[in-house]
């Protein structure tokens, strides 16, 4: 019996070692929580109309000691640079509407360009030439001229090249520019 017993206390006090273990473990690590705000969007075009989904931004970028490009192209979204700009992160987008409506064309028009100055000033203004392309729902993404065909669901897009002097002040700079359609 003492045999048989001392297995017993062995099994047991094993048993032990490994709950008080895992206890400790378990008193050791911290619990952690997070919660975070999502949005939630939605767009819905009435006939004869048009909304912006979506602003042009050319993100963050580092102005060398040469002057440069950034360009977001209109059809695909995507960032290019040139010459003495580095770009920082990602976050760059072209701009976004939506409409629909037409009976037999639509004219597109609005701004070439874009000047973009710095918030607070104290800064030379950027100036940035645009292009616009559109795809309908029943078709690809093409580059405007001045008109498209009605069909379904228009998505018009706003891309462009930023001119960046050397040496450009850091800070934030913003511009706004017109994009106009006409229903005929």
């Amino acid at each position: 019996m003492g045999i048989q017993g001392t297995r017993n206390c062995r099994g047991a006090l094993r048993a032990l070692t490994i709950a008080a273990t895992a206890a400790s473990v378990a008193l050791c690590a911290p619990a952690y929580a997070a919660n975070t705000n999502v949005t939630a969007n939605a767009a819905v075009v009435r006939p004869n109309t048009l909304i912006k989904t979506d602003d042009l931004d050319f993100g963050t970028m580092v102005s060398g000691t040469t002057g440069g490009t950034v360009t977001i192209n209109a059809v695909t979204g995507a960032r290019t640079t040139s010459g003495g700009v580095t770009p920082v992160g990602a976050g760059t987008q072209r701009a976004i509407f939506q409409g629909t409506g037409g009976i037999l064309l639509i004219t597109v028009s609005g701004d070439t360009s874009v000047t973009l100055t710095r918030a607070g000033g104290g800064a030379t203004a950027l100036t940035a030439s645009l292009v616009r392309a559109a795809s309908t729902s029943g078709g690809g993404v093409v580059l405007l001229g001045a008109t498209l065909l009605p069909s379904g669901v228009q998505t018009y897009y706003i891309g462009g090249t930023l001119t960046v002097p050397a040496n450009q002040p850091a800070g934030d700079y913003s511009g706004t520019f017109t994009l106009t359609v006409n229903y005929l």
